[in-house]
């Protein structure tokens, strides 16, 4: 199956991005401190199958321009569609300058193909046992391009696919589920050559729910837990990435106070915001304020580092700008966020690290959604594809698992980091904008957690 459209971003030839954005910028520079002009072609293209058949497929076109600037010393935000630029200079209330020219033309319409996987070659074949199979497979191609008063000038395109299977079971009447995903970046996503991989993510998820048939222990628990590869640094992410947002580390909560002070995380984590990942959902060669992706230390051997910051938070509250400055599209503001949160290699045999307590041993392979409170530290999440190790060493599936418990003390009962490492592709939201975030560690263990199953 092709799908293609008339209206994408251009394999090259951001120019044109770029001098639209220098022009809104001379606009606006005029009468404020601070000016900056953000211009974006993007498609991104959704293509859903049922049980090998084409069910749905979205394309949505987003090209339009951001402006951001600090006047009188308050900051002011606005978007302009295409056809809306040439009421630009007007928006600060300055009028128009007599002769001044309009602005530049808007790069013209470019085609680009992008390949979906055949509903059919998603089924499973010989599968193991009944089951429906619903998959998403989501495009993006994206051009930007960044001005500002400062003397940024930027722009870049980037490419991905990200492909989510959801199969699905029966037993005793009732419905199972299980999920995987595959993330791919670079020129040639989306292209047709993918060697089997459809099936590959379709088998892993039909494993997934066939764990979660058989699954049968419920109730509330506390026993040691141990995060799989990209799992332990998704429950770090959470519990201590996101205080480490500019906006948030600001907050004069008593957890983020608490977090700061020596000793709160363990002096054997080490974490680090890396843009520059090859294989990174969040990876980017520019941010979406212009500046270069690059990796920045959160924890050092327990020591909490700088925090990710935009432009205004840099500005706003001194921190070092990280380039961490991201926006679902042009119509959002940029927000301090993370791109891909990393976990190095510990030294522990990782099969070592599930040894089971008295009382048992949960094994997480991936958290799911929640929250946590970043007033008080208290938190909450679903876990997926998790497995009981009884006292005797007999694994039993679960599902349904939700984790909950005090950040501080969670991160206070880290006992063990793996040698072994992996990664993962997850979305994030923040102030209503969902963004793609790359997840990368080893497995850890927590001596004691709090968690229930259905």
């Amino acid at each position: 199956m092709a799908v293609t459209t008339s209206r994408t971003t251009p394999a090259n030839g951001t120019e044109e991005l770029l001098e639209v954005a220098r022009w809104a910028v001379e606009q606006l520079g005029r009468s404020a401190q601070y000016a900056q002009a953000y211009a974006e072609r993007t498609v991104e293209v959704r293509v859903e199958c049922l049980d090998g058949e084409a069910l749905a497929t979205c394309v949505e076109p987003r090209e339009g321009l951001a402006c951001m600037v600090r006047q009188d010393g308050r900051w002011r935000h606005r978007t302009f569609s295409v056809v809306e630029l040439p009421s630009l200079p007007r928006w600060l209330g300055s009028g128009e300058v007599p002769g001044a020219e309009g602005p530049p033309p808007w790069p013209d319409p470019q085609e680009v193909e992008f390949t979906a996987v055949a509903a059919r070659d998603w089924l499973i074949q010989d599968a193991p046992a009944a089951h429906s199979l619903r998959t998403m497979e989501d495009f993006t191609a994206r051009g930007i391009a960044v001005v500002d008063t400062d003397g940024v000038r930027s722009a870049a395109t980037s490419r991905l696919v990200r492909r989510r299977v959801e199969a699905t079971v029966e037993h005793d009447g009732n419905r199972f589920r299980g999920l995987n995903r595959w993330l791919e970046r670079g020129p040639r996503a989306g292209g047709a050559d993918r060697d089997g991989v459809p099936q590959d993510v379709a088998r892993t998820a039909l494993e997934h729910a066939r764990n979660s048939a058989r699954a049968d222990l419920g109730g509330r628990h506390r026993t040691p837990v141990v995060f799989g590869p990209s799992a332990a640094v998704g429950l770090l992410h959470e519990l201590v990435g996101h205080a480490l947002e500019g906006d948030n580390f600001a907050m004069q909560s008593d957890y983020i106070a608490k977090l700061r002070k020596p000793g709160a995380v363990p002096a054997s984590v080490t974490m680090y915001d890396d843009a520059t990942l090859a294989d990174g959902y969040g990876s980017y060669d520019i941010d979406d304020e212009g500046f270069a992706g690059g990796t920045t230390v959160l924890v050092s051997q327990g020591e909490l580092g700088s925090p990710l910051s935009s432009v205004r938070t840099a500005q706003r509250h001194g921190y070092r700008p990280t380039g961490n400055g991201r926006r679902r599209d042009y119509r959002a503001l940029p927000l301090p966020r993370a791109s891909n949160t990393v976990v190095p290699r510990g030294t522990e045999d990782p099969r070592a690290l599930l040894a089971p307590s008295a009382d048992g041993l949960l094994q997480v392979g991936c958290l799911g959604a929640g929250m946590i409170d970043l007033r008080s530290g208290e938190f909450h999440f679903a876990a997926l594809n998790c497995t009981y190790i009884t006292p005797e060493g007999h694994r039993v599936p679960v599902r349904d698992v939700s984790l909950f418990g005090d950040a501080l003390e969670t991160l206070a009962r880290l006992e063990g980091t793996g040698s072994d490492f992996g990664g993962d592709s997850v979305t994030c939201g923040k102030q209503g904008q969902m963004l793609g975030i790359g997840l990368f560690s080893p497995s850890m263990r927590f001596s004691a957690l709090d968690w229930s199953a259905a």
